[in-house]
């Protein structure tokens, strides 16, 4: 369906939703677990059956982000390498050490991408029977619904796109084991790049259709991962301006504003879920569930907590939590950086960001100082920590910064520091924090503040590439450059043995 298609039906849209039948899986290399399936005899009827469907969508892209292996952190912010992130100083283990060491082989368990494409294939079956269906619904539901559909898929490939380059590009569910979808080709980035486009495009059509539930895409959500998308295209793309115009118009779309309570006065409570869920913080965006009732275990919050036996009694769990061995801990550049940004400018994100103190049983090591993100840890009042924190994929905070990234591109520095002083201001306590608005100094200050604002949400490896700053973090990346798809990664072997049309990814193995 073309974007004049699809919103030429904005009004008229008719959506049916998977049926949850006891059918044999159709297999591919996508690894897709075919759990849901629609057929001609067994069609849904109803606006709940509709709901239902939409809400398995972000069922499934939950079920990707909290894989042991996979998240927006293995994806997103591990690649920074060990400036930012290394083993743990009491344990002296690490996890995805090929990661960090950007050494991924075809056996690295984050390389995987079958969650994601179950993401897809959801979404797929919606977009699939939307359009002329006979379901009794309201018309802005079924808008709402396909609203919703274009958003994730599109959020699903953006991920994909820039974690392995070229992709399979399915846009029709996997019903039959004789379809192209189920044993695809790697489909050119470009296709993909526009494919995605066109998503956004006509989730913006469905915006005002997609209500204001932030476990679900928002007319926000919307505008920003367009704004993202049109940066990402700017920096990495080529430097067309049509892309800083793209930008442009999603930010107006949200409305970046000095003054604006959706930045909100105290940085921690963004991240206090406690009782009220993230999804209540006027400064998220988009966040997806990790209530324990999806009995989801996995996930990168569990890497950062400690055994009992290394930790006095008197602070488990408060504030240390415990929950077994740590595997991952801040490198020491950024621990300065973080340090340094709270003891020099008193910079009180540091202490959210930031868990540190005399608080260890061994004295000889370290001083006893423990030290572990302190962001997405989950219920401690039990003793073991529970991995129940909500995670958040945007908020206001990332629009006021590419914002910030946008008016440095069109050479509006002081346009760009009056954003970046929005985030100052809240950090350190002071009005105009930064006043050189060179070129140099501007570039600066938003590499710093996208470090400092945003530890252990997926950002700050996407934003040092767009900044072409990366190289300055990473010496193994910095030493191999010039090497072919040095960001991007290689495909899983499991997905390959399952289809011999796959390609590996150039230069790698």
């Amino acid at each position: 369906m073309t974007l004049i298609e699809t919103k030429g039906r904005a009004a008229l849209c008719l959506l049916l939703s998977l049926a949850a039948l006891c059918v044999p899986s159709c297999h591919g290399k996508l690894d897709i677990v075919q759990d849901n399936r629609l057929t001609a005899s067994n069609m849904w009827k109803t606006e709940k059956h509709v709901e239902t469907s939409v809400n398995d969508i972000y069922a499934k892209m939950r079920k990707n982000f909290v894989q042991d292996n996979v998240s927006m952190m293995h994806w997103g912010e591990l690649r920074v390498g060990p400036y930012m992130w290394g083993y743990s100083r009491v344990n002296k283990i690490y996890t995805a050490k090929e990661v960090l060491e950007n050494n991924m082989t075809s056996s690295s368990a984050s390389c995987k991408w079958g969650q994601l494409y179950n993401v897809i294939d959801q979404a797929n079956a919606v977009l699939k029977y939307a359009p002329g269906s006979s379901v009794s619904m309201p018309e802005s539901r079924r808008c709402w619904a396909l609203g919703q559909a274009h958003f994730a898929r599109a959020y699903a490939y953006f991920w994909a796109v820039r974690v392995w380059g070229d992709v399979p590009l399915n846009l029709a569910p996997i019903e039959r084991v004789d379809q192209p979808e189920t044993y695809p080709v790697r489909a050119p980035e470009e296709d993909v790049y526009a494919q995605i486009e066109r998503d956004i495009e006509a989730a913006v059509s469905y915006a005002g259709y997609l209500g204001n539930d932030k476990y679900l895409a928002t007319k926000d959500a919307v505008n920003m991962l367009k704004a993202e998308f049109a940066l990402w295209c700017w920096a990495c793309r080529g430097n067309d301006d049509s892309w800083l115009e793209m930008a442009d118009e999603a930010l107006g779309e949200i409305g970046i504003k000095s003054g604006d309570t959706r930045l909100m006065g105290d940085y921690s409570k963004v991240f206090d879920g406690r009782g009220t869920k993230n999804k209540n913080s006027a400064e998220v965006v988009f966040a997806l569930q990790n209530d324990q009732s999806y009995q989801l275990t996995g996930g990168m919050s569990g890497y950062f907590t400690f055994a009992t036996a290394a930790v006095k009694k008197e602070w488990q769990a408060a504030p240390v939590p415990i929950g077994g061995t740590q595997y991952l801990d801040y490198g020491d550049g950024f621990l300065q950086k973080l340090r340094d940004s709270r003891d020099r400018n008193g910079d009180r994100r540091v202490e959210t960001n930031l868990g540190e103190g005399p608080y260890g049983q061994n004295e000889a090591l370290n001083g006893g100082i423990l030290t572990w993100p302190n962001k997405y840890i989950g219920d401690l009042s039990s003793g073991n920590m529970v991995k129940d924190a909500d995670m958040i994929y945007y908020r206001y905070a990332l629009a006021v910064m590419m914002c910030a990234e946008l008016r440095y591109r069109q050479g509006r520095y002081q346009d760009a520091l009056s954003c970046l002083n929005m985030i100052a201001s809240r950090a350190y306590g002071r009005d105009n924090f930064y006043t050189d608005a060179s070129p140099a100094a501007v570039m600066d200050a938003l590499v710093d503040e996208y470090f400092l604002e945003f530890p252990c949400e997926g950002v700050i490896w996407w934003a040092l590439i767009r900044l072409d700053r990366i190289w300055d973090y990473n010496d193994s990346l910095k030493a191999r450059r010039n090497d072919t798809n040095i960001l991007l990664w290689p495909i899983h072997k499991d997905s390959r043995s399952k289809n011999p049309k796959l390609t590996q990814t150039e230069g790698w193995y």
